[in-house]
């Protein structure tokens, strides 16, 4: 492995290039904001201050990376088919909040996502996926009172609507 290929694979390379990707995606939202002045801040001041803080971090990660890079330190090939499927487990909760009902939603994107992994066994994902869905159930729409349904459209008939 050359040095360039070991410094484009350096963990801390790679985590300060996200860092600047984010800060820039932050502060191309936030420059359309008024800034206003230090005494009076504008909606735009506090979001671009975070975004130069978070670029002057990100290249001081990017330097100790190239600094440190090695064999050691390089990142091992990233696994699209399991980023993918954890994706997919965001967008299944996002989809299927409204028709299902919060429980099987989370239920749903738990075991999608457990599944991912390299270690996953049915069983324990599927109780993992039935305690998360009780849990977000007994936090979100009981104690916290938001109104999330527990069955939702497509399965109102479990309750007897017409």
């Amino acid at each position: 492995m050359t040095r360039t290929e070991m410094i484009l694979r350096n963990r801390d390379v790679l985590s300060g290039l996200l860092f600047l990707l984010v800060a820039g995606i932050f502060a191309y939202g936030a420059h359309r904001l008024p800034l206003g002045s230090t005494l009076r801040m504008g909606p735009g001041y506090f979001p671009l201050v975070l975004c130069a803080v978070l670029t002057v971090l990100a290249v001081v990660t990017i330097l100790n990376g190239v600094r440190k890079a090695s064999v050691e330190t390089a990142a091992a090939p990233l696994a699209w088919g399991r980023m993918l499927v954890i994706c997919g487990a965001g967008v299944f909760f996002a989809l299927a909040l409204v028709p299902l009902g919060l429980p099987l939603a989370v239920f749903g994107a738990v075991v999608t996502a457990a599944a991912a992994s390299r270690d996953f066994r049915p069983l324990p994902g599927l109780a993992l996926g039935v305690l998360t869905a009780l849990g977000a159930w007994l936090i979100f729409a009981e104690a916290l009172d938001l109104p999330f349904r527990f069955v939702g459209t497509w399965l109102t008939f479990l309750k007897g609507a017409p």
